[in-house]
C-alpha cells in the first residue's frame, strides 16, 4: 500500500509539472514572439520533462527493473493527458502522423526509470 501511496504521489507531481510548464508555455506563446508553430515541439519538450521526473520518482519507489516501471509510468502518463485532452477538444481519438513523435517521452520516463534505481540515497 505504500508503493501505490507514493506512485500516485509520483503522478500527481508530474501532472502539476506538466500544467505548471504548460501554462508558462501558453504564456510564452501570447506575450512574446514565439512562434505558435513551435508549440508541438515545446509540448513534447515539457512531456519529455515531466515523464523523466515521473520514472525517477517510479524508479526509486520500486528500486528494480527501471528501465520497465520508468517507461510503463510514462505510457501511462501519456495515456492519461492525451485522453483527458483529446476528450475535451477532439469528437474522436486519434494520434495523426505525429503520433510516433510520442515514444520520446516515453524513452525519457525509461531514462528517469534508470537514472531514479541508480540513484544513491
Amino acid at each position: 500500500m505504500e508503493k501505490l501511496r507514493k506512485s500516485l504521489k509520483a503522478y500527481v507531481i508530474a501532472l502539476v509539472l506538466f500544467v505548471a510548464l504548460t501554462f508558462a508555455l501558453a504564456v510564452l506563446v501570447n506575450f512574446t514572439g514565439f512562434r505558435e508553430t513551435w508549440t508541438f515541439g515545446s509540448l513534447l519538450v515539457i512531456m519529455s520533462i515531466s515523464s523523466l521526473v515521473l520514472g525517477m520518482m517510479e524508479g526509486r519507489i520500486f528500486q528494480k527493473r527501471g528501465l520497465l516501471a520508468g517507461g510503463a509510468a510514462a505510457v501511462f502518463f501519456l495515456a492519461i493527458i492525451l485522453v483527458s485532452v483529446q476528450g475535451l477538444f477532439a469528437e474522436e481519438f486519434s494520434l495523426g502522423k505525429t503520433g510516433w513523435l510520442y515514444l520520446i517521452p516515453v524513452a525519457a520516463g525509461s531514462l528517469g526509470g534508470i537514472c531514479g534505481v541508480n540513484h544513491k540515497t
